[in-house]
């Protein structure tokens, strides 16, 4: 790490594999509270808490890949191929029709973020160096013309496909890999996106405008939050920047790889499709043990 690293007060560290099965145990829990608990079950809000710290460490193990392999196209294309294996399983877990890409599963948004990473790293590069002035390329403010709009439109498309966290987690992604070489900024900036975020989509589910909110003083704006959002308002909110917790993790890592044979990369992929099969078949033996 460079001199502007985060560092914690103790040493200990943390390998990308073991970075990653940390996230992968938090996505199981929540999964659990999420499809297979009841809302009212005791356990149901721990688990969904404990589910956010995954996807911020997965956005910045995106990042840190994106920086560290060989060719960005096939780390798309793995992404690309398990976002279509993931779409059955995740689709029955929710009720869905198999086929069904109304909703799309978390490896699109993922697709999506490295998407817009490959586009500022080589895309737009490898475009201007075969202009006329390939000189253009090393220009950041030329570079920004068709940068921003193609980011943009990817940040759309998560959000007009509703991808699983949407926009946010194509954000995220850019936003660590942009800082990686500030984690204090990347963190800080994640918080703010996951909170403004978050706002204004709950702002929408009470039923005010945004209009309202920005004519609003500090204090008016707190009071309203807490009156007119009541429970569901604050504990949601609240859940989703439990998000920020999973800087602590993320700062234990040094860089590091970890053991990871070629057989257990495609492990890591293949669990969010297997383990959410799993889930199903247990939704599916409920039911019929509960109707026997």
């Amino acid at each position: 790490m460079n001199d502007d690293s985060l560092e914690l007060p103790w040493s200990p560290s943390l390998t990308a594999t073991q970075l990653k099965l940390f996230a992968m145990a938090c996505m199981l829990i929540d999964h659990i509270g999420a499809f297979l608990l009841p809302e009212e079950a005791a356990l149901y809000p721990l688990c969904r808490t404990v589910g956010r710290l995954a996807f911020p460490i997965f956005c910045y193990l995106i990042a840190e890949g994106a920086e560290r392999t060989r060719s960005l196209p096939p780390y798309m294309g793995r992404l690309g191929l398990f976002a279509l294996v993931s779409t059955p399983p995740y689709n029955a877990v929710h009720g869905s029709p198999w086929y069904a890409l109304d909703q799309p599963n978390v490896f699109f948004t993922l697709l999506l973020g490295l998407t817009t990473i490959f586009t500022v790293k080589q895309a737009v590069p490898w475009l201007l160096c075969r202009l006329p002035q390939p000189r253009l390329a090393d220009n950041r403010t030329v570079c920004l013309l068709p940068e921003l709009p193609i980011c943009a439109l990817l940040y759309l498309a998560a959000y007009a496909w509703h991808t699983d966290y949407g926009g946010y987690g194509v954000i995220a992604i850019l936003l660590f890999w942009l800082l990686r070489e500030h984690p204090a900024a990347a963190w800080g900036c994640f918080a703010l996106i996951t909170f403004v975020g978050y706002d204004f989509r709950l702002v929408q589910y009470i039923g005010g405008r945004v209009s309202d909110y920005c004519r609003m003083t500090p204090y008016d704006l707190c009071a309203h939050r807490v009156w007119l959002g009541g429970y569901t308002f604050r504990f949601q909110n609240a859940r989703q920047m439990a998000a920020t917790l999973a800087m602590l993790p993320c700062l234990m890592y040094r860089g590091e790889k970890g053991r990871c044979s070629g057989w257990s990369k495609w492990a890591f992929y293949a669990f969010y499709p297997l383990h959410l099969t799993v889930i199903w078949l247990i939704q599916i033996a409920i039911v019929f043990f509960s109707d026997m």
